[in-house]
């Protein structure tokens, strides 16, 4: 939970960022072989943010391809970030590899083991082929690639099929292999929207049929309709809380609206500072007073939301994983991407699997991440839910059917066009401050222009005690 108090890991952070100063750039100078197999590898992993569980549905099938026991140590969010950083920042050996988050990632980037040389050398990739064509551009880009002496700096050309010799012309390299990829959805009471009496009485309000909207306006004009407190029903859900969740709604709403969804260009503007930014949170505020939203939801955060769907208090929610109606509801789920407006660009973000710099088994440590992260393995972890990042994986969920198929076509739909987040290291930060603004515009105490202009101050003062010198 981010706290209106200075994250303690912050203060690690500014010990790990002056040791990526002082460690310099290794290069791609992967050995030209694997060294000798050591009998076990350790990974620090998260829990159910980036689905330990089918991670570790894998763990004997790795030791059998292998003949090395792979130990997965799973903490929960705030532990793990703050464990990944005292590692880094006393340089210890114990993990191999890390699952690294991409808010924190461009701290800690200089003490990630660069990767271009060995996706580059086959002897490493006998075991699994890493293919990074594969991963979805976007996705990729966002993820696993940097320039370490300018970690704001975004690769140019974040569609293009991901190649190793383009990337590394550019100055960048790659730090990680995608490993669980989440992205804003939209999900819907696909049995209400199909209702004959809810098709009729929406044809006789607004004299068009009743579809699964794609634009904002369509969103708001559906949860208008939808919202039948009598029968304790509202359209939809947004998540004003003060949190993270509150910035990533703004933010796909920003994007959509025509402006820049990363906040903070790579020039060190503010990009929410601006026309766009105020007609997105005044599309946010305006929806929420219009009363579509059930009680207590300049309060929620992702968790609420769910709950709020899952019990069938709402026709439409925006999320980041699928959703399971509660027993008592007789109704069915439906997905769709988020809708759009001058553009699409959704909020997403993805952990990726990182060689600690520091570990005796680097060579080893790779070939585990190119193992876990491959096409092959990732479907299998489908079936415990696994977010993929490669295409084909998508391509092959979408060619089996099944119950989640159109839950994974969405998801793969809004990972190719997602907006990530500003490459800060003090993001976290950042964020709440803009989701402090976002919270009081929502709830009625500042205009959005007020708000807007509040948050930009705010974020101005921090970017500048991290460092960094603001465009304003």
């Amino acid at each position: 939970m981010i706290t209106s108090h200075r994250p303690r890991w912050l203060a690690v952070a500014a010990v790990v960022a002056a040791g990526t100063l002082l460690a310099g750039c290794s290069g791609n100078g992967a050995p030209s072989e694997p060294g000798e197999k050591p009998d076990t590898l350790r990974v620090l992993y998260t829990t159910a943010e980036a689905n330990a569980t089918a991670v570790q549905s894998r763990v004997d099938a790795f030791e059998d391809e292998f003949g090395i026991a792979l130990e997965i140590d799973t903490q929960p969010y705030d532990a793990l970030q703050q464990r990944v950083f005292s590692e880094i920042a006393s340089s210890s050996s114990h993990y191999d590899l890390f699952v690294v988050d991409t808010p924190w990632a461009p701290a800690i980037v200089g003490s990630l083991e660069p990767l271009s040389g060995y996706i580059s050398n086959e002897e490493m990739n006998e075991n699994a082929d890493v293919d990074i064509a594969d991963f979805i551009p976007k996705v990729f880009f966002d993820t696993a690639v940097y320039d370490q002496a300018d970690p704001i700096r975004q690769f140019p050309d974040a569609t293009s099929v991901p190649d190793i010799e383009s990337i590394t012309s550019e100055g960048f390299e790659v730090y990680g292999l995608p490993i669980q990829a989440n992205a804003a959805l939209m999900a819907y009471r696909k049995d209400l929207f199909e209702d004959p009496q809810q098709k009729a009485a929406f044809q006789a309000e607004y004299g068009r049929e009743l579809e699964v909207p794609t634009t904002w306006d369509e969103y708001a004009e559906v949860a208008r309709f939808f919202t039948q407190p009598e029968n304790n029903l509202y359209g939809t859900t947004v998540m004003a809380g003060v949190g993270d969740w509150a910035t990533d709604d703004f933010k796909t709403l920003l994007a959509s609206f025509g402006g820049d969804g990363h906040l903070v260009a790579d020039d060190l503007s503010l990009a929410f500072d601006s026309s766009e930014g105020v007609a997105a949170l005044a599309y946010y505020r305006d929806l929420i007073e219009s009363g579509v939203v059930p009680p207590g939801s300049t309060s929620a955060s992702w968790d609420e939301t769910a709950t709020s769907f899952d019990n069938g208090m709402t026709a439409m929610t925006i999320n980041y994983h699928s959703l399971e109606l509660a027993e008592a509801v007789d109704g069915e789920i439906g997905y769709a991407p988020v809708p759009g407006a001058e553009g699409d660009g959704p909020h997403f973000g993805t952990w990726m699997l990182s060689v600690n710099r520091n570990s005796d088994h680097k060579d080893w440590a790779y070939q585990a991440a190119a193992w876990l992260t491959s096409s092959e393995q990732q479907l299998e972890m489908t079936k415990d839910h696994l977010h993929p990042s490669r295409t084909s994986v998508y391509e092959a969920v979408a060619a089996a059917g099944g119950d989640n198929a159109e839950f994974y076509d969405t998801l793969g739909q809004s990972l190719a066009v997602g907006v990530g987040r500003a490459r800060l290291t003090n993001y976290m930060e950042v964020s709440h401050a803009i989701a402090v603004s976002i919270n009081r515009a929502a709830s009625g105490d500042e205009t959005p222009e007020t708000a807007i202009a509040e948050a930009a101050d705010a974020v101005a003062a921090l970017l500048e005690q991290a460092g960094y010198q603001v465009n304003r």
